[in-house]
């Protein structure tokens, strides 16, 4: 990629992340910055937000895009099938959350979103980061991601 990243300083660590801006994104992309705020307003993409409201996006966030479009273009699904497979990440075994939370959590079983896209969960009432999460930062391992969702398809 001939992207030429900005660095900053991660609040969540000390290490110095590459970041992107969405015009770097969009156009090594070929596609829109309106395609990369559709995708986060679909619940599909986290973007890191720099103090100033600012987006920026790391090299996992540009290889899930690419899996996003990929997803669109070559497998015909739409947002709501993304959203759908999104939402069978069993984000309450990843994420260790007692009863109480789990009962309460509009992400539960029933629904067909991932849990980063409801604006009020338990997490979020604790104030955590959805992008720090580790349920989302799985999304952005896409090898992994896929492991994870094989082992709730398989048929013994």
């Amino acid at each position: 990629m001939s992207l030429h990243p900005i660095t900053e300083t991660s609040d969540s660590s000390s290490q110095s992340e590459k970041l992107y801006t969405p015009r770097e994104v969009a156009h090594e992309l070929s596609l829109s910055v309106e395609s990369l705020r559709l995708y986060e307003r679909e619940g599909l993409l986290v973007p890191y937000k720099l103090d100033s409201g600012h987006r920026r996006y790391t090299q996992s966030d540009i290889e899930w895009i690419v899996c996003i479009q990929r997803q669109i273009h070559e497998n015909k699904l739409n947002f709501a099938g993304i959203r759908y497979i999104l939402s069978m990440l069993p984000c309450h075994e990843m994420k260790p959350c007692c009863l109480e939370d789990q009962k309460t959590c509009p992400a539960g079983v029933a629904s067909c979103r991932p849990c980063w896209d409801f604006d009020v969960t338990p997490c979020r009432i604790k104030g955590e980061n959805c992008r720090t999460c580790v349920v989302y930062q799985q999304v952005l391992n896409v090898d992994n991601l896929k492991k994870i969702l094989s082992v709730k398809f398989k048929c013994d």
